[in-house]
């Protein structure tokens, strides 16, 4: 019995309907509707990013963000505060900025890439695909 293919809402590729996921571009079912990875709740609205159900975050992290070291790996110590890096050769050793009583200056946090085109949620930097509605990045 022949099927009729539709196209994937993530790459437009035409592909069968009970598919699991879509063989271009790898999306998990790409026909049911966002779930919380925690719960497993339908998302209602796409520009939620928190699950009104279980409070777990629904935007998906930046690529690499999950290769960080936990605090209890890290040389840190148990605290959870990473050593500082060591100071390039050739300069006077400093003393810690708690010491001198200066407060060191916060990083900034990391700049979005830019505005999804299909629904204006901020892109993080790398990013291919929007996370909120699919739209491709670019």
């Amino acid at each position: 019995m022949p099927t009729f293919k539709h196209p994937c809402p993530f790459c437009g590729k035409f592909i069968d309907k009970i598919a699991a996921a879509c063989p271009y571009c790898g999306q998990v079912e790409p026909f049911s509707p966002k779930r919380c990875q925690t719960c497993r709740k339908i998302v209602e609205d796409p520009a939620w990013v928190v699950c009104p159900s279980c409070g777990a975050s629904l935007v998906t992290p930046p690529p690499g963000a999950g290769t960080a070291t936990s605090p209890a790996t890290s040389p840190g110590g148990a605290a959870g505060q990473a050593a500082p890096p060591p100071p390039p050769a050739g300069t006077p050793p400093q003393p810690p900025a708690a010491a001198t009583g200066q407060a060191q200056p916060a990083a900034p946090p990391p700049a979005p890439a830019g505005k999804c085109a299909g629904c204006g949620a901020p892109l993080p930097s790398g990013a291919r695909f929007c996370t909120i509605c699919g739209t491709m990045a670019g």
